[in-house]
């Protein structure tokens, strides 16, 4: 029934009936307000926009608490938890049971590294033990005319042959009383064979080795079982002299289990799995069927061969280690000869005069050869910067200034001046340059003077007499004009001039580096 009732319905003939019923609502909604918030302002907290629940609801599970839950919003992440179930409660009460296991079908696990030539390993065990003897993980086969024999009496395991110095071997015992008709049948094949006979039901758990390797079951992997014909089949011929194992592993007896271990001893806070060094997985104890394509890989990979014997029927791809050798050799067979992976098997043969010489393909491309290096087209570093040698680079890649010719290429100047007088001339101006004056040709079409050569109006050099016969000479003295920072003007003085006319005059030299 609703809290809020209207007092005067369709009443309101007075003010005070009015005032009564406004009042009313008023009181109302005052008493719904809680920690100073309105109703709409409550009713946020808990719904979204579309009026769907979103209250502010947490769940955990508390490490010393239990299963916990608290509403609202915390400033503090400890504050305002409830606990709903304890870790007392969800383990149970001591000793109820609250689910079963199976036993455990192997047990007494014992590992051992052998030494050299070492047979003999010690391993407790009584008559009625069955046992399982693993070699580097490889499934061993019992019997004086085998691997192995045990003897309960001394306590001892003795193997037929010496170990391998750092062999890995490991002892299981069979717990066969948790076990529903453990037996274990050896066959060794004397021809190709697929198909081995076993007595089994349906519902019987099996494991098979094939020379000790744990083999997976599957049409696509390495066998399946046909229960109707009490056989087990497997999907490719295996060759005579080759050792397959069947054992019964079915389990049908249980072991109590009193509660569950959920406290941070035994599970990830975060993710709430169990730690895995809580987990008895003992060292090689998962077989390769259980890993994920394992099984395909190694049947998939080359086979290795330890022996001091070449491999009997190897398969092309398949890798032997000859260890009647020394050093021991590894070699791969090509599917006609076992051939050595070591370099030499491509390099040819070589004797002292080969010396110094490298090995090269030859000219048709089909073999290898040794050939004497050519360093007939080499320029010797020696060479580099010197005399009849080649020019050395900067490091700018450029040729340095002083491996450069002196003269960088020749020039002439030519100037005329149809009336000479006793003045001076200007012919050129070089600016960013230096170069030398090497040679000087004068002439008049009549008369005479005498002219001599002029740097920045300055006279330099010899005088020379100038006729209408044309004075062609070297200069004696050459001249060099150094305008690498400033600007120079190149010209001639007229002097002891006598009714000269049409003076002509050549300078010529060369352009220089520095």
């Amino acid at each position: 029934m609703a809290r809020i009732r209207q007092q005067y319905p369709q009443n309101y003939g007075s003010s005070g009936n009015i005032s009564t019923e406004f009042e009313n609502v008023i009181r109302y909604l005052n008493s719904a307000e809680l920690g100073n918030k309105t109703i709409g302002e409550l009713l946020a907290q808990i719904f979204d926009t579309n009026g769907d629940f979103d209250g502010p609801v947490e769940l955990r599970k508390d490490t010393s608490g239990g299963i916990q839950y608290r509403v609202g919003n915390w400033d503090n992440a400890n504050e305002g938890w409830q606990t709903i179930l304890s870790l007392s409660e969800i383990r149970g009460e001591p000793g109820s049971d609250v689910g079963t296991l199976g036993a455990p079908i192997f047990h007494s696990r014992q590992d051992y590294v052998a030494t050299a030539a070492q047979t003999i390993f010690s391993y407790a065990h009584a008559a009625s033990d069955e046992l399982l003897v693993y070699v580097n993980g490889v499934l061993r086969r019992p019997g004086a005319s085998y691997d192995y024999t045990s003897d309960p009496a001394a306590g001892t395991i003795t193997f037929t042959a010496g170990r391998t110095l750092n062999d890995k071997v490991t002892v299981f015992k069979v717990r066969s009383t948790a076990i529903t008709g453990y037996r274990r049948q050896d066959y060794f094949t004397v021809g190709n064979q697929t198909v081995f006979g076993f007595d089994f039901e349906a519902d019987t758990q099996l494991v098979v080795f094939k020379n000790g390797i744990l083999q997976r079951e599957g049409g696509s992997y390495d066998y399946t079982l046909q229960p109707d014909n009490n056989t087990v089949t497997f999907n490719a011929t295996i060759p005579a002299n080759n050792l397959v194992s069947i054992v019964v592993v079915e389990n049908r007896a249980s072991q109590a289990i009193t509660g569950l271990m959920l406290e941070s001893n035994f599970c990830d806070l975060t993710t709430g799995l169990i730690q895995f060094a809580k987990i008895g997985i003992a060292n090689d104890a998962i077989a390769q069927a259980k890993v994920s394509g394992l099984v395909t890989a190694l049947s998939a990979s080359a086979k290795l061969t330890v022996s001091a014997s070449t491999p009997a029927t190897p398969a092309t791809g398949n890798l032997w280690l000859d260890t009647s050798q020394t050093p021991n050799q590894l070699k791969f067979y090509n599917g006609t000869a076992w051939l050595r992976t070591s370099v030499e098997n491509a390099l040819p043969s070589f004797a002292s005069a080969n010396a110094g010489q490298y090995v090269r393909v030859n000219g048709t491309g089909t073999g290898l050869e040794y050939a004497s290096v050519d360093l007939s087209s080499v320029i010797p570093l020696t060479s580099r910067g010197a005399a009849n040698g080649v020019a050395s680079l900067d490091s700018s890649g450029r040729l340095p200034s002083t491996q450069l010719p002196t003269a960088l290429s020749s020039f002439s100047y030519y100037s005329t001046v149809a009336s000479p007088s006793n003045t001076s001339y200007t012919i050129n101006r070089i600016f960013k340059q230096k170069i030398k004056l090497e040679a000087i040709a004068v002439r008049l079409t009549s008369g005479s003077c005498t002219v001599q050569i002029a740097v920045n109006g300055v006279a330099t050099g010899s005088t020379y007499s100038v006729s209408s016969t044309p004075t062609e000479v070297s200069i004696a003295s050459p001249i060099e004009i150094d305008a690498s920072a400033a600007s120079k003007t190149i010209g001639f003085i007229v002097t002891g001039a006598s009714s000269p006319t049409v003076l002509d005059i050549v300078l010529s030299g060369s352009i220089l580096t520095t």
